[in-house]
């Protein structure tokens, strides 16, 4: 938003214009803060990824898991993780409760608490 003035040279915005650059002023900071430092995330998470390659190859020429007094470092074998999609179960509860109702006994939920994306 600029400024809009009349001849005079008076500021004719209003206040809640005035109040809303102030806001978008602000917004504008803060958005860049956030972009800065996923930036930089990313950079430190590319090195940690490096350092992981290496620690694997290390660890399996050392030929066992490596600890000292605040930690370890091992390597998990891959595997499988399982889940249900449940979206078709619900669909399953709704649709014929008499044959598939129990399902809901054993369906959870946790609470996702709200956020601000930045992209």
């Amino acid at each position: 938003m600029g400024v809009t003035t009349t001849e005079n040279g008076k500021d004719t915005r209003t206040a809640r214009e005035v109040e809303l650059e102030g806001i978008d002023q602000k917004i504008i900071e803060l958005v860049d803060l956030v972009r800065a430092n996923q930036q930089r995330i990313a950079t430190l998470e590319a090195r940690i990824t490096i350092a992981k390659d290496e620690l694997r190859q290390l660890i399996e020429q050392r030929g066992e898991n490596w600890s000292d007094d605040e930690g370890y470092a091992r390597v998990s074998s891959e595997g499988v993780r399982k889940f249900y999609d449940t979206q078709a179960l619900d669909e399953l509860i709704i649709t014929d409760p008499l044959r598939y109702g129990w399902l809901k006994d054993y369906r959870r939920e946790t609470t996702v608490r709200a956020r601000v994306l930045v992209k």
